[in-house]
């Protein structure tokens, strides 16, 4: 028979569907095309999780399924609440004792029973929604268990593939275990708040300052109130511990002489990342970096106010104490190919140059190169090495992203007094995080929305102004985005002495000319798998933005990552396949294409705490720190905000 989705029964949140007996629901589950095989010839027969279970194959044990599930919850539970921890044990007792023969009628009253308690009366979220699937195959497999302990027979154990996460933690590209962190934050155990970072991300005071948060727009706390200020709570524990972790740290790393040399093109964020979990893995690892300090364009690319360079020579002073060994001023092309780290006696190689050049606006005059005409990535560049530059009174910089709201509010720290944003769609569009573009705001800088440059105004190879033209939403695009479009005789010149156009960066291809060089993209990026990172040349695999285009911080972080378990794979067995992790991953991303979530809970009624800031008079004449961080007593009260949203996965597959 031909079932929906192949399912065969399934019961998520309020939506059931039984193909049993030719039986037809109305319910319709469109994202779990997603779920078919775990992995090449496995297929899967069923799944539970945190707000039902489907099932594929009418072979499997789902009272056996149920039992490991709880399994995994009592092991999960944190045990500050009686519901969960002693509900949940009690339920995973009674059909332990089902699956051993030994069970009784009241056994199942008794579950059901404690499943409503568990979820009405459990402190987080772990604990309200761990029953949801048991009480499910109650209702609609009743029968199959009443048999069960009629039958009494001892039911064989299978084995299953689990998974612990969040909706923070998904959405995270390093997949940190953000609720664990922040319940050490709650009770004041920061060494260990920083040990959980740390298992994943070595660039905590990094991240805590800079890192885009796509974790707090998965939030389930914005259901009732606002999103927990994770970010922010990162950065507090990172900066109580870190210097006592610099200077107390004693690597647990074991790096054997004859273990194999990896070599890592680029001290950048993905760079860091790769070496920091490589030499954990035993590996010697050398960087070769083209600057003289690490950071790549964490370093060059944003500015003091928000990520103090000291910050990351700090965190990187712990990878140097790993092991790593480093060659500044070595530009691959330059200096070195991929063919002589291979003849030197490297093993991998894992390129991580970023993306390093600006995009300029294709404008006329632009061709004429005249002075006051930089790229936004090369005027921060500027900034951050202190070179001196002549840029007038008036400034604009075009763009919508947080390059362009870096270079807008860096011009009026070096001095410009009146700097202009031209950005082409609305405030609305804006791709810059909302805190960048409020605080540009509130420093002084002038938005021009819906407005393009169209020509550069030169007066004896000088800027002198750039002729702008007002736009206004136009038809839909393919994808539902109003492209914008120019409205007729709405030209107008704003004067100003220099332009910096901030709308993209793009890699410099220049150092891959060799033989052995990965194969790029029509778009002029390296091409590696999407999965693995692995290149088109044997032993060489890539990541970050060199792979990606100009991305997030955490994201080249996270391909680093990832990059570290490919080359370790790699180098063990010559092959590279998907981590356990990324494989149940892709089942969590199906079932939550098709979940209805909410939270059904009150609030305390505490919204989120804010950063404290620097006020705006005293700020906007240096590059000093802007966000000053909580303090331990309202870290303390937004850690408290954590719902500890901790979604369970079980998986059955045919092996």
């Amino acid at each position: 028979m031909e079932t929906l989705s192949g399912v065969l029964v399934g019961v998520w949140g309020e939506r059931f569907v039984d193909n049993r007996n030719n039986g037809q629901s109305p319910a319709e589950f469109s994202g779990l095309e997603g779920i078919g095989e775990y992995e090449p010839g496995n297929r899967i027969k069923a799944v539970i999780g945190w707000n039902g279970f489907f099932v594929f194959d009418a072979d499997v044990d789902l009272i056996d399924m149920a039992r490991a599930y709880l399994d995994v919850v009592q092991q999960e539970s944190c045990g500050k609440c009686v519901p969960c921890r002693m509900g949940t044990r009690v339920a995973a007792d009674i059909l332990t004792r089902i699956g051993e023969g030994k069970g009784t009628e009241d056994d199942l009253e008794t579950l059901r029973r404690v499943g409503e308690v568990v979820k009405a009366g459990s402190m987080c979220e772990l604990g309200h929604t761990s029953m949801n699937a048991v009480l499910a195959l109650l209702e609609h497999f009743e029968p199959e268990f009443r048999k069960a302990v009629s039958a009494g027979d001892h039911r064989r154990r299978g084995a299953y593939h689990t998974k612990v996460t969040a909706p923070c933690i998904e959405a995270c590209p390093e997949r940190l275990d953000i609720p664990r962190y922040i319940e050490y934050i709650k009770s004041a155990r920061y060494t260990e708040s920083l040990s959980v970072i740390h298992e994943k991300n070595p660039l905590s005071s990094v991240c805590g300052r800079v890192c885009v948060r796509f974790c707090e727009f998965a939030c389930r706390r914005a259901k009732l109130d606002d999103p927990v200020s994770i970010k922010h709570l990162k950065r507090f524990v990172s900066d109580v511990e870190m210097h006592a972790a610099v200077k107390k740290y004693d690597p647990v790393v074991t790096i054997r002489p004859d273990a194999p040399r990896i070599a890592v093109i680029g001290a950048g964020p993905a760079g860091m990342t790769a070496a920091y979990h490589l030499l954990l893995k035993g590996y010697r690892v050398e960087i070769f970096e083209a600057q003289n300090e690490p950071g790549g364009m964490a370093a060059l690319g944003i500015p003091d106010y928000r990520l103090p360079r000291q910050v990351i020579r700090t965190e990187f002073e712990i990878i140097q104490k790993m092991g790593v060994k480093v060659h500044y001023g070595q530009a691959l092309g330059r200096d070195f190919t991929f063919d002589s780290l291979m003849q030197g006696g490297f093993r991998a190689v894992f390129l991580a140059i970023g993306a390093q050049k600006g995009t300029l606006l294709g404008i006329e005059g632009e061709n004429r190169n005249p002075r006051g005409y930089i790229s936004g990535i090369d005027f921060l560049r500027r900034v951050n090495l202190n070179q001196p530059m002549d840029l007038g009174d008036t400034v604009v910089v075009v763009g919508g992203g947080n390059v362009a709201m870096d270079c807008s509010r860096s011009a009026l720290r070096l001095g410009v007094k009146h700097v202009h944003l031209v950005y082409r769609r609305s405030r609305e569009e804006m791709p810059a995080d909302r805190e960048e573009v409020h605080d540009a705001m509130e420093e002084g800088v002038e938005f021009h929305f819906l407005s393009n440059p169209v020509r550069l105004l030169i007066d004896e190879d000088r800027v002198v102004g750039v002729e702008c033209i007002r736009m206004e939403p136009g038809e839909p695009d393919a994808d539902g985005r109003r492209r914008p479009v120019p409205i007729d005789d709405s030209r107008f010149v704003i004067p100003c002495h220099t332009v910096i156009p901030a709308i993209g960066q793009k890699v410099d291809v220049s150092c891959l000319q060799e033989k052995c060089c990965p194969e790029l993209t029509r778009w002029g990026t390296v091409k590696a798998d999407a999965d693995t990172l692995q290149t088109t040349q044997e032993g060489i695999f890539a990541g970050g933005d060199c792979v990606s285009g100009p991305a997030t911080l955490i994201e080249a972080m996270a391909a680093g990552f990832r990059a570290s378990h490919s080359i370790d794979q790699y180098l063990r067995e010559g092959k590279v396949t998907l981590t356990e992790d990324e494989k149940m991953s892709k089942v969590f991303r199906a079932l939550s294409s098709i979940d209805d979530d909410r939270v059904d809970r009150l609030g305390s009624g505490m919204g989120r705490i804010k950063m404290p800031m620097r006020p705006v008079e005293d700020r906007v004449d240096d590059f000093e720190e802007v966000e000053m961080g909580l303090s331990p007593e309202d870290a303390l009260l937004e850690a408290d905000r954590c719902l500890r949203c901790y979604r369970i996965l079980l998986v059955a597959a045919e092996a």
